[in-house]
């Protein structure tokens, strides 16, 4: 509940300072007097956007409006504090600034937590009960599905999250197939080319004598025939010197030193023959084997080009990866587990939606005809309200849609209750909606402060007087403030508090009063007959007594 309002430099307020007590708070005065001044600030205080310049008091810059919050054993909000604050500033060249506690935050979260703790129900004012999508809420406090709906909540989230899950396991194990299939390739790929390391240098060389055969044979022929195979060939001139210094060696010593270089190269000639015969042997055309060696080479450039600049590095390659293949691991077992149990939560959340959307459609005439009743114990001679309950794709409150209709004139067609012109008619709408609430799901609604304006227009006598009961009851959970101009919805309150406006050194000012004893009954008094009489006292004092 709200303890104390304070607001300053906004509209003709200059500083005020509003205390509320528990149950049932009214505010009176003079037409004028400042009472919709006080409703429009708590009003800015909820709402997301509002214009500075609209509200700032003329010749300030920044306007404050502050509400002091008792809120015991809330959790909600993760807000420790029993009693928090609820800051708004408004500055006519900067951004509206919000704060709770002196923690700032952003519009949009201070009017979502603001709003579940203060309600205003009048024409064009923020109200959670104006916003299509909180019937549904709204309902289910009503019908007390509020456990059902908040368990189905909890399987829902688990089903999205599940589901999310499911999605990035099988992008896991898809990433994960397709890199397993990637490095196979990869290291068949290079095992496969059977490469070793000089291989290459090897395969260069052999490419090269094969490219030359035929001049490498044609070389290889001319020198074995100098060498051997001509008349004067190199072996037969040197065997005719050995044969000559052998001779002369027997007779002169002097030449065996001669004799024995030549018989050293006699034998070195004799194998350079031999090793010369067979090489010229080996220079044979092979086309076939040079075109292996081009395949060869033409592999290995193709796998430097992928895997590393040399067969070393390529080699290298395989190896991490058949190291990297080795640690990829993905379970199906787990993939299966989690579509048997998404499958399970899934057919489950379907149940208990088919369930609550039973429940809600069995209940919704009931609940209409208490609505109905209550609208016409507060005036409405021929009221219609409708719930509808539309099927949809399921989401975070079921498979349905709920929005309420209204409609107060007989002939007319109920219309959605954001729709509704009358600000005295919504007000008492809210208040017949909040009656039945409190009656049928007491147990499970949160208490709140719940301001209602302009809901004494257009009525007067019994009917005033039954909506003052209401209000009273309904201050029994909630704190409720009134914005009245009857007495007998003032008289009923537990809190009364007086707004005047009054002109000081050509300023225009307004004070907030809280009355007791004999000037609340004076108060009364003027409310019942326009000025103060001893009977206006008298009345006054008999309709206080009967409270």
């Amino acid at each position: 509940m709200i303890e104390e309002l304070r607001i300053k430099n906004f509209a003709i307020i200059d500083s005020l300072t509003i205390p509320l007590g528990k149950g049932f708070n009214v505010l009176t005065g003079e037409t004028g007097a400042g009472k919709s001044i006080i409703v429009d600030a708590i009003s800015v205080l909820l709402k997301e956007k509002v214009s500075a310049l609209d509200f700032v008091k003329h010749g300030k810059n920044e306007a404050y409006i502050e509400a002091v919050v008792y809120i015991p054993g809330e959790k909600e909000f993760e807000i420790n504090d029993e009693v928090i604050i609820l800051k708004k500033i408004l500055n006519i060249h900067g951004k509206t600034k919000t704060y709770i506690n002196d923690s700032a935050f952003t519009v949009h979260e201070f009017a979502k937590i603001a709003s579940k703790l203060i309600n205003i129900h009048g024409q064009h004012e923020h109200t959670y009960l104006l916003k299509k999508e909180n019937h549904i809420l709204f309902f289910d406090t009503i019908a007390n599905l509020r456990e059902e709906v908040e368990r189905f909540n909890q399987i829902y989230m688990e089903v999205q999250n599940l589901k999310k899950e499911l999605e990035e396991t099988k992008k896991d194990i898809s990433l994960k197939k397709q890199r397993t299939e990637l490095l196979q390739f990869q290291i068949n790929e290079i095992r496969n080319a059977n490469l070793k390391e000089g291989q290459e240098e090897e395969l260069l060389k052999q490419r090269e004598i094969l490219r030359n055969v035929l001049k490498l044979k044609e070389l290889a022929e001319m020198s074995f025939s100098l060498l051997y195979g001509d008349k004067a060939s190199v072996y037969t001139n040197l065997s005719k010197v050995l044969s000559f210094l052998k001779e002369l060696s027997k007779f002169d010593s002097k030449a065996e030193e001669v004799k024995n270089l030549i018989e050293s190269a006699f034998t070195q000639t004799e194998e350079a023959i031999y090793i010369l015969r067979r090489l010229k042997d080996s220079y044979e055309p092979d086309p076939k084997e040079l075109e292996k060696i081009e395949e060869k080479l033409t592999l290995i450039n193709k796998l430097k080009l992928k895997y590393g600049s040399t067969i070393k590095e390529i080699m290298e390659y395989a190896k991490k990866a058949e190291d990297e293949l080795s640690n990829i691991f993905f379970s199906k077992e787990t993939l299966k587990n989690k579509e048997e149990k998404l499958k399970r939560l899934s057919d489950e959340m379907i149940s208990l939606a088919d369930e609550i959307s039973y429940k809600r459609r069995s209940l919704k005439s009931k609940i209409e005809d208490e609505i109905i009743n209550e609208l016409k114990f507060l005036g409405f001679l021929n009221p219609s309200f409708e719930i509808r309950i539309n099927e949809k794709e399921i989401s975070l409150h079921g498979k349905d849609e709920i929005e309420f209709y209204f409609s107060s004139n007989p002939g007319e067609p109920p219309k959605p209750l954001v729709k509704v012109a009358s600000g005295g008619e919504l007000s008492r709408l809210m208040l017949a909606l909040k009656c039945v609430e409190l009656k049928l799901a007491k147990d499970s609604i949160k208490s709140m402060t719940l301001i209602f304006d302009e809901i004494d227009a257009g009525i007067g006598g019994i009917v005033a007087e039954n909506i003052g009961r209401r209000l009273k009851e309904l201050s029994k959970h909630h704190q409720v403030l009134c914005v009245t101009h009857l007495p007998q919805i003032a008289a009923q309150a537990q809190h009364h508090l007086k707004v005047e406006k009054f002109i000081l050194d050509n300023k225009t000012f307004v004070k907030v009063e809280v009355l007791k004893g004999k000037k609340r009954k004076e108060e009364i008094a003027r409310m019942l007959s326009g000025r103060i009489t001893e009977s206006s006292l008298f009345h006054a004092e008999e309709l206080l007594e009967n409270q």
